[in-house]
């Protein structure tokens, strides 16, 4: 179980995903914030994102075509607008979003999406990407036009909407999916279009992500659309326990996790 902390004046932030519940009730613009993690991230491929350190930092770079609802759990818009699918689930279509493009400017249309799936459902073996947990029976997909696709499996598969909202299933650029698997260890080479952008990395180290000042397309129904409200987000390989406690209730980092045990006293008395 991974319990983590948080100083209290914390700007609410538009994070995807895992980090979608820490945010405090009254957002703070700008600034940045320092997060200790204990382990380095190992590979940034999306269906790699199960391992706790990639996915934390895959939910803020890349989007997905739908989202889960956090409180009621339904399976909401996001990159895609609409989507329906035959009676026995093996045929779903998708309608998606004007106007989004990752961060290198290039369009996530149709093209893109179908590729990605392409790759997370049959895995690339020329580049070594393999196949998503999170996929079943994939057979295949189609363009239909530049804002529609349409997948097809070879069994029922009706887990596959909620796949879609998934860590695993992030988009990613049409580039990056021209990488092998091992060069995808290097956050820089991960071009999403999430709310944040992979600015520089001191592997093994330091990461450090910047607000995409353009971004216009969070999930339909959550709070925020827009923008981040940080200016961005600097992860720290902290690997000693009480290294990260100490530098959170020294207000020296806004964001730790793995706190153990025997630190959630410091932290209760702190009112962290």
């Amino acid at each position: 179980m991974h319990r983590h902390f948080r100083l209290p004046a914390l700007a609410a932030l538009f994070l995807s995903g895992a980090f979608s519940v820490w945010a405090a009730d009254t957002p703070v613009k700008g600034g940045t914030l320092i997060y200790l993690e204990q382990q380095p991230h190992t590979n940034l491929y999306p269906p790699a994102g199960g391992f706790y350190p990639n996915g934390g930092i895959l939910n803020q770079i890349t989007d997905k075509l739908t989202w889960q609802n956090p409180k009621t759990l339904e399976i909401e818009p996001w990159i895609a607008e609409s989507w329906t699918s035959n009676a026995d689930k093996t045929e779903y279509t998708f309608h998606l979003r004007k106007g989004v493009t990752f961060s290198d400017g290039t369009p996530l249309d149709a093209a893109a999406v179908a590729k990605n799936f392409d790759t997370y459902g049959l895995g690339d073996k020329a580049h070594r990407l393999p196949v998503s947990e999170v996929i079943n029976n994939y057979q295949r997909s189609e363009v239909i036009d530049p804002l529609t696709v349409k997948f097809y499996f070879n069994k029922p598969s009706p887990g596959f909407l909620q796949g879609t909202a998934t860590i695993g299933s992030g988009l990613v650029s049409l580039s990056t999916l021209q990488r092998n698997f091992e060069e995808l260890g290097d956050a820089r080479h991960i071009i999403g279009s999430g709310p944040f952008v992979v600015q520089d990395e001191k592997p093994g180290r330091e990461l450090t992500l910047v607000a995409r000042k353009d971004y216009q397309w969070g999930p339909k129904n959550s709070a925020q659309q827009g923008p981040a409200n940080l200016d961005g987000i600097t992860y720290i390989v902290t690997p000693e326990d009480s290294v990260r406690i100490g530098a959170l209730l020294a207000g020296q980092a806004g964001f730790i996790r793995q706190v153990q045990a025997y630190d959630e006293k410091q932290g209760d008395r702190s009112g962290i």
